[in-house]
């Protein structure tokens, strides 16, 4: 299941994808250290919704 990280800073916002749930908590917690702002964690499950 892929993992989105979205992040904010002062000139707009990003969106990393990652395949671990690992792997976006460690984006997730570099993006705080480097002062991004209203960082998020979303997983999107592969289904499609009819």
């Amino acid at each position: 299941m892929p993992y989105f990280v979205c992040a904010r800073d002062g000139a707009g916002q990003i969106i990393l994808k990652r395949d671990t749930r690992e792997a976006a908590e460690k984006k997730a917690a570099e993006l705080r250290d480097m002062g991004y702002f209203e960082v998020e964690i979303v997983a999107k499950d592969d289904e499609e919704t009819a």
